[in-house]
């Protein structure tokens, strides 16, 4: 039983190769369908509800008789050639044809007359393979025949194209909705057009067909391939989904040995159990809208063993990379596949389109009249890439090309104007970009390089800068890189910078102050993992944060924000990664909520306005805040003590100031009375000078 739920299914798969007849009621008890229009699932319903008679024969005929006494067809032994439906047995009117009437018959044709109100939906003419043709009664109320294919009168439901029909093209008459049970299986048809009015097929519509090479089902609105829909269509190399697609059943795709690839659409929401097992695919690109994808989908052979090398693409924690390493130790099923970011996997495929040439530890290929390094594998602690290679001079760094490098210390060459997004590695510690460089690629160009110390740029007339290993535009209004390994515990953004890039100082672990005097903006995950910055001063000049802008920053327990910020970013301040709610998360197998991992940094608070939309994002986060406090120094001191304080110092200074100037006024009232009577005795001893010499 070990094995039970993961095979059921591919029971019923191999039950059917086995018979060689597509559908049967024991093979398919499990998978119901829907009847083939409204008036014969009515009398589906009375088929189900009747039946109560024992089974009767009548020449070549097995029948039942229902509750209303009409015939029901059950099984046929005729051998002849053209095999017409009788529309009674033994007086009684034959109404309905059940699932397995010609399981034992091979027959080219067969006429249907107009008593005839029901036809399983299960198809009773599936094991048929000889037929070339049906017809039905022109008086039928339910079916119609259009050149030897069975429709329902109304033409919205193909019920069945004959096993044998000569022709190998065959176009679905436009206004048919529905394509039925094993509608057109086992044919010699080598194309089938869907036009745009099919909306529903029924489990293995087209399977069988080894013949068929292509089907294109884009402009349909159908949302789901059923069961075994293509099973065993050998030279199918091609598919094309419709958009509208959300599901791709059990088996759908099984054993199409020659389906190398298949571009499956962006909102495909699942995909079942054994779809594409058994085909040529090495390669399965998985969009992010599917949630689930069953047992052996993708990677497996026809004998369900996995397929070496086989390559799963997706997002990162997606059912695409969960189904890469699934398993599952009850079952016996463990899937070790190779799982690639999507993006990545681009980048693989347009680095395999470049043609690239080697030339010792460097790898360059010619695009677009430009030369470009796509690969080095150097392993020297420096490296300087050469001007020119084999004659090509290198003007560009394609994306990852030094991911192969472990040298420490990169220097390229003046000629470099472009570098890729990406280009270095995490072995890296040292970079020099030439001063004519006019663009790198990315908004996290250095996100990878976890070893970097320093980023120079030479002189030239490009458009970035450096100054003391920071990495900034030209005219140092952009701070793009502030290196993760560098060792300096503080720093102080220039004051000519403006705006702090995008993961600029990022899951840099030393880094313990910095100071800002001019920045108006901050980018998403700028200081994202810097664990050991506790302190970080904004300037009042700041407009913007970022998403997770200080997000991981474990030894920052406060922060001012001042009033002029007009945009805060999710989790921007006071946040940090949360193990336990990750593993809960994880645990709930709901990570598709959109909740993450982070919660509040315990003791966390910041300093803000009243009413201003800092104090607004704390309230929101349950973050502690404090208002009505400033700035001084390194403290946060409150206002009304600041006022208390400097009152008293207002009247300690005009006191003394009091003091001062009272002396200050006696000493002058001395120096002027002193003067005074210096002036009364000189005009004394002038008077008396003059009175002597009169006497005289």
């Amino acid at each position: 039983m070990k094995y039970y739920n993961k095979t059921a299914a591919w029971a019923l798969c191999l039950t059917i190769l086995l018979s060689a007849a597509v559908p049967t009621a024991t093979a398919f008890a499990e998978v119901e369908s829907s009847g083939v229009s409204d008036t014969t699932e009515a009398a589906d319903e009375t088929t189900e509800a009747s039946g109560e008679s024992a089974e009767m024969t009548s020449g070549d005929f097995k029948y039942i008789v229902d509750d209303d006494g009409n015939a029901h067809i059950t099984a046929c032994s005729s051998t002849a050639e053209e095999l017409d439906i009788p529309e009674s047995l033994d007086g009684v009117p034959v109404t309905e044809i059940d699932i397995n009437a010609f399981m034992n018959c091979k027959p080219k044709k067969i006429a249907i007359h107009a008593n005839i109100v029901y036809i399983s939906a299960e198809n009773p003419f599936a094991p048929c393979l000889t037929l070339e043709e049906i017809t039905v009664d022109e008086d039928s109320e339910y079916f119609a025949s259009v050149d030897g294919v069975l429709y329902s009168k109304d033409m919205k439901t193909l019920m069945h194209y004959p096993s044998s029909k000569k022709g190998d093209s065959f176009a679905i008459p436009e206004g048919v909705e529905t394509v039925g049970t094993a509608a057109i299986s086992d044919t010699p048809l080598k194309e089938i057009i869907i036009p745009d009015s099919v909306n529903t097929l029924n489990r293995h519509c087209f399977s069988f067909n080894a013949n068929l090479t292509s089907i294109d089902m884009s402009g349909t609105s159908i949302a789901e391939i059923p069961v075994m829909a293509f099973v065993s269509c050998d030279n199918l190399t091609e598919v094309v989904f419709p958009d509208p697609l959300m599901s791709i059943g059990l088996a759908a795709f099984m054993n199409c040995k020659s389906l190398e690839e298949v571009t499956l659409p962006e909102q495909l929401y699942a995909i079942d159990q054994n779809a594409f097992m058994g085909t040529a695919m090495k390669t399965a690109v998985i969009p992010d809208s599917v949630q689930s994808i069953g047992y052996s989908a993708f990677g497996y052979d026809e004998n369900e063993n996995t397929v070496d090398g086989f390559t799963i693409v997706g997002a990162a924690n997606s059912a695409a990379a969960r189904y890469a390493k699934d398993t599952d130790d009850e079952y016996d099923y463990y899937n070790n596949f190779t799982f690639i970011e999507r993006s990545a996997y681009e980048r693989q495929l347009e680095h395999e389109a470049l043609n690239a040439k080697q030339s010792g530890d460097f790898e360059y290929a010619v695009i677009d009249g430009e030369g470009y390094l796509t690969a080095c594998t150097s392993m020297d602690g420096t490296v300087e890439v050469p001007s020119e290679i084999d004659g090509v001079t290198i003007t560009a760094i394609y994306y990852g090309a030094f991911l192969s490098c472990g040298s420490k210390n990169i220097i390229l060459p003046e000629t470099v104007k472009t570098i890729g997004e990406g280009a270095f590695s995490e072995y890296a510690e040292n970079i020099t970009i030439p001063g004519g460089c006019t663009l790198i690629e990315g908004d996290e160009p250095f996100l990878r390089c976890h070893s970097l110390k320093s980023i120079t740029v030479t002189d030239g007339d490009g458009e970035y800068s450096s100054q003391d290993g920071v990495l900034y535009n030209k005219d140092k209004s952009l701070l793009i890189a502030y290196p993760q390994a560098c060792e300096n515990t503080e720093f102080t953004v220039p004051d000519t910078v403006k705006e702090i890039a995008p993961s600029a100082f990022c899951y840099n672990d030393k880094i313990q102050k910095v100071e800002m005097t001019a920045v108006e903006t901050i980018g998403d995950y700028a200081f994202e993992g810097c664990a050991a910055l506790a302190e970080a001063k904004l300037p009042k000049s700041l407009k913007k944060v970022g998403q997770n802008a200080f997000l991981g920053c474990s030894a920052m327990k406060s922060i001012r924000v001042y009033d002029k910020v007009e945009y805060i970013g999710s989790y921007a301040f006071g946040y940090d990664y949360d193990e336990q709610l990750a593993m809960e998360i994880q645990n709930s197998g709901d990570e598709t909520s959109g909740e993450m991992p982070y919660s509040v940094t315990e003791g966390f608070k910041m300093y803000v306005e009243k009413d201003s939309l800092a104090m607004q994002y704390a309230t929101d986060c349950g973050i502690e805040t404090v208002t009505d406090t400033v700035a001084v120094g390194e403290k946060n001191v409150d206002k009304t003590f600041l006022y208390v304080v400097l009152g008293a110092l207002a009247a300690v200074i005009l006191a003394i100031v009091g003091i001062v100037t009272g002396k200050t006024i006696s000493k002058k009232k001395k120096a002027k009375a002193a003067a005074e009577r210096k002036a009364k005795a000189a005009e004394k001893a002038r008077e008396d000078k003059e009175e002597n010499a009169d006497e005289a």
